[in-house]
């Protein structure tokens, strides 16, 4: 079959979970038999391939409605994926191609009232356009397919979600010499990182971490770009613990890895995830502590190789932030690192 997969939001943007996983899922692609036609915008981002098609520079709002619509109609491919924006409106209507999204959660839906006007009013209804139009949807995990199957009658299934090839053992690249640079110690900081939006929860893990950092005088490293959502409760908890928070958006592969290794502990205390590749990223760089909301899609990823936080339970959550009493990763927790290739299958 001829796959085209629209990898053209890589382009002038700084890659998060979403976009990550749309790259590791092309390389998954290009390992089986199929005929792989990636769309780009302006240039390649990713490899040389030769059968790369490439959409010329021009405004989003053209790109995202009109060129790359006319894209898929050029290429003519069995199936075009979309892993990291919806499907153009117009596309059901005009293509030859099966139209497949990949859609990572439902945060579109159950968490409507917190998007950014762009995401409401722009994003949300090609999500729900796709949710009845596509001919199937992907997701990434159990968890994702059921909670999507409650909004279409469309086939779901789980293609899964890998971590980084970046993060095997014989690619890590680790030095004590890199927390210097932050003002870190080796076991004396507990990391998070995620994108800053309401559906990750920043403020419950302020308030269920403050005492114990308070107390034993360790720093929270927060690690994420700033998403959407303005909370002046979070703001104020931020600048009152300003003097044991390290706030900083992107950090290069070497030094992320580093920040992993030598973390006292990895906390993430979403309300809602489609996967949570960080925790993962963590444990695959030697992190043993792994502090996660009590959530099923953590339950279905960690295996037990985690300390599970009661969400809406403040004095629970800080006691056990206190207690130190932290689960270790399991010694044969395997990460998942080409998941995605062994779970392709096509409708």
């Amino acid at each position: 079959m001829k796959i085209a997969i629209d990898l053209t939001p890589l382009h002038g943007r700084k890659w998060t979970g979403v976009e990550l996983y749309a790259i590791d899922l092309y390389h998954a692609l290009l390992k089986t038999e199929h005929l792989i036609i990636p769309i780009f915008h302006t240039t390649n981002d990713i490899d040389k391939n030769p059968n790369a098609y490439i959409i010329s520079s021009c405004n989003r709002l053209i790109l995202e409605n009109i060129k790359l619509s006319n894209a898929v109609r050029r290429i003519q491919a069995d199936v075009t994926l979309f892993p990291i924006f919806p499907p153009p409106i117009d596309i059901y209507f005009q293509s030859i191609s099966k139209i497949v999204p990949i859609i990572h959660d439902t945060a579109f839906i159950e968490y409507y009232s917190t998007l950014k006007f762009a995401a409401k009013y722009y994003l949300t209804p090609k999500y729900k356009l796709a949710l009845k139009k596509a001919n199937y949807i992907v997701t990434i995990s159990e968890d994702a397919k059921n909670k999507i199957k409650q909004y279409t009658h469309l086939p779901v299934i789980n293609w899964k979600e890998n971590i980084s090839a970046n993060y095997k053992k014989e690619n890590l690249v680790l030095s004590q010499d890199y927390l210097k640079n932050f003002g870190l110690k080796a076991g004396e900081y507990y990391i998070s990182v995620s994108t800053i939006e309401p559906r990750k929860n920043l403020k419950y893990l302020l308030q269920s971490i403050r005492k114990e950092l308070e107390v034993s005088g360790k720093k929270l490293v927060l690690v994420g770009r700033q998403g959407w959502g303005k909370d002046h409760e979070l703001n104020l908890l931020l600048n009152e613990m300003k003097a044991s928070i390290l706030f900083t958006e992107y950090i290069p592969l070497n030094v992320m890895q580093s920040l992993y290794h030598y973390a006292y502990a990895f906390t993430l205390l979403s309300i809602e995830e489609g996967f949570g590749r960080t925790p993962l990223e963590a444990i695959a760089c030697g992190c043993k502590h792994i502090i996660v909301s009590d959530i099923p899609v953590f339950h279905e990823t960690l295996d037990g190789s985690a300390t599970y936080i009661p969400l809406n339970k403040k004095e629970e959550a800080e006691n056990l932030f206190l207690s130190h009493q932290w689960i270790e990763v399991k010694d044969n927790f395997k990460v998942p690192f080409d998941a995605i290739e062994h779970s392709i299958d096509f409708i």
